[in-house]
């Protein structure tokens, strides 16, 4: 095999995996910029790149070289922002890039806006994937993304690894002072922002109160301000907490042994996060760990999960309380973690899960779970010929399919909530996607119903659905119960106050959790060609017949552009991840067709946008805040005039 070339900064993650690596491969490393290059030369190219701006020169090698990717999070934002440093216009190009895939061009773009700085918890990665044969990631979350963003390659999920080994902290507490049987909480990483790390503080100030000989060790390369040490005094607790920089990973090893409890609960956690977590599992240590991403995965039994919201500080207080009351429980915890990781993250068996898919690359073909065809025949075995679901399958085949494709994967832990459930994509959530908990809702008086579907080949599958309407009612869940919301073909019917229904998704969301939303778009190919003959644009544009069934009601109240979703999805509270279109079904009419073509070449000669055309908008928003505006002026109507008072 000829030689990979491995593109890395030099870290403790290249410096654990390069040498095991090299057991199995012959490889290339290159920590800069190579000079001359000629990419014939290697079998793969493979880049291993993080969320740092000093990764930039990694990511600008991969656009021109594409190759396999490694990552260990869902994003690159701190790259964009370093490729775009002091350059508004170019920031701004490469969110249009990300959100709606498609170069800006400001004579053809006015209709689709976007924010300004987005805040950390916005992805990056769309152009880089959009330049990659394949992918390396750490977990089904990264995963998820990945597929969310629109990448068909193939990927493999291969784990972060870890030295799985016994070792002696107890030269490490003498050099900070601390007893044999104080306890101590430690904190590692250059991640922390000051501003998380000052809550968590407070917490431990209380924890002080009811384990008055704990301590807790601050550990990094470098330090985040004087914030920090201000919050210390502040709370009395400058001989309760150290502050140590920690240049070598040797020492780092050391002084996380030396530690009861590493916590790592920040959130969103980053990848070094995740990585410090699996490495003190390594040395039989007890984590606390946001309640996030790959944490997910990790099984209950080797580390405590902290949820977000308003009860973290709460839940962290009485678990460290626990954890802390006695070493027989951080060493039962830990002596789970370490069995783990022996199990599945060492650096020789996460070498040998590289090896194995760099001597595959180039004949393997990608995953095809997610195909079209492979979806297609999926959803045809759930509906019968001749019945009202083939006939709805029939006209939305290419809106469940890229619905489906579109939606990150889930674990069995993970909630998921289809509104305006009809069942056609639902078995898939679980059976494809892997989410463990799907409920459904639909219009009607509150209440709830129990649906079974059965498959051609007999297999079955029940849901239980919500009764509610979206628009009035409090949905009957709990704050942050799910985490991952489909809003598909419902927003269009709504009749008075869709901002409530955008409110409550907010609430019974997850922090972080993703929102995908799915209805017809006004300014399609097809709206401009029924303007253009002088028919109405609507897709269901007649009124229901007064003396039919009103709960089959189909007509659409208002249907929305492109660019209203990116800004309903802002008011909401979310960020917006990502917009696209896609045709409902397959265009077979070649009539049509040739009259699509015309009204496209029209607009052509306009200069006007011809990307986002097709006829469903699917927009996906990442949970970030609370709702920012429930009135946004540009769905409603003012609450005053001009003849009365403001």
């Amino acid at each position: 095999m000829r030689q990979i070339a491995l593109f890395t900064p030099a870290t403790d993650y290249a410096a654990a995996l390069i040498p095991e690596l090299k057991k199995l491969v012959e490889l290339r490393i290159f920590e800069e910029t190579p000079k001359r290059f000629d990419p014939d030369e290697f079998a793969a190219l493979v880049y291993v790149i993080g969320n740092a701006s000093a990764d930039l020169w990694i990511y600008e090698f991969a656009l021109r070289h594409p190759g396999i990717v490694v990552l260990d999070e869902p994003d690159l934002h701190n790259v964009v922002r370093e490729k775009s440093k002091d350059r508004p216009e170019a920031y701004f190009r490469e969110l249009f890039y990300e959100i709606f895939g498609q170069e800006w061009d400001a004579s053809r773009d006015a209709g689709l806006e976007i924010t300004g700085q987005q805040p950390r918890t916005f992805s990056m990665l769309r152009r880089l994937l959009d330049h990659t044969e394949a992918c390396i990631v750490n977990s089904r979350y990264v995963e998820g993304t990945v597929h969310m963003k629109g990448f068909r390659g193939r990927i493999a999920r291969i784990p972060n690894g870890t030295f799985v080994r016994n070792l002696d902290g107890g030269p490490f507490r003498e050099r900070l002072g601390i007893e044999k049987e104080q306890p101590l909480v430690g904190v590692f990483g250059d991640w922390w922002t000051g501003e998380e790390l000052c809550e968590f503080l407070g917490v431990f100030r209380i924890l002080l109160d009811h384990i008055p000989a704990a301590r807790m060790l601050l550990a990094a390369a470098r330090e985040e301000g004087s914030a920090i040490r201000d919050r210390i005094v502040e709370l009395g607790m400058e001989s309760k907490v150290d502050i140590l920089n920690v240049p070598s990973p040797a020492e780092v090893d050391g002084f996380i042994a030396a530690c009861d409890v590493v916590l790592n609960a920040q959130w969103p956690p980053p990848a070094e996060a995740c990585a410090f977590s699996v490495r003190a599992f390594g040395l039989g240590k007890t984590v606390v760990a946001a309640d996030f991403g790959v944490a997910r995965e990790w099984p209950d039994n080797v580390c405590v999960k902290i949820p977000d919201g308003r009860y973290r500080d709460q839940v962290l207080y009485e678990s460290l309380k626990w954890l802390l009351s006695s070493p027989r429980i951080t060493a039962e915890i830990g002596s789970s973690a370490s069995q783990w990781a022996l199990e599945n993250c060492t650096w020789s068996h996460t070498a040998q899960l590289f090896a194995d898919f760099l001597a595959s690359h180039s004949d393997a073909a990608p995953d095809a779970s997610l195909s079209d065809d492979a979806l297609r025949n999926y959803l045809r075995r759930w509906a019968d010929p001749g019945t009202d679901r083939e006939s709805y399958l029939n006209g939305h085949e290419s809106r469940l399919i890229r619905t489906l494709q579109l939606t990150p994967a889930g674990a069995k832990s993970d909630r998921i909530l289809e509104m305006g459930c009809y069942l056609q994509l639902t078995p898939a959530l679980r059976n494809i996607l892997g989410y463990g908990h799907i409920r459904g809702s639909y219009l009607g008086a509150q209440g709830r119903d129990l649906k079974l579907v059965h498959a051609r080949d007999g297999e079955f599958f029940e849901c239980a659905i919500d009764l509610f309407d979206c628009e009035r009612d409090p949905f009957p869940y709990p704050d942050g119960y799910f985490a991952m919301v489909l809003c598909c073909e419902l927003l269009e019917h709504l009749k008075q106050d869709p901002m409530w229904m955008m409110s409550e998704i907010n609430r019974v969301l997850k922090p972080g959790g993703t929102l995908l939303l799915t209805t017809p778009n006004v300014v399609s190919l097809r709206a401009v060609r029924a303007v253009l003959l002088g028919v109405h644009p609507g897709f269901y544009n007649r009124y229901p017949d007064p003396q039919a069934d009103r709960a089959n009601n189909s007509k659409h109240e208002r249907e929305y552009a492109r660019g209203e979703t990116s800004k309903l999805l802002d008011a909401a509270g979310f960020v917006v991840d990502h917009i696209e279109t896609c045709p409902y079904s397959p265009l077979a009419d070649p009539e049509l067709a040739a009259s699509l073509k015309w009204v496209a070449d029209l607009l052509g000669s306009q200069k006007q946008p011809l990307n986002l055309r097709d006829e469903c908008i699917l927009a996906i928003g990442r949970k970030e805040s609370l709702p920012k505006d429930l009135r946004p002026s540009w769905l409603y109507d003012s609450a005053t005039s001009d003849d009365e008072p403001r």
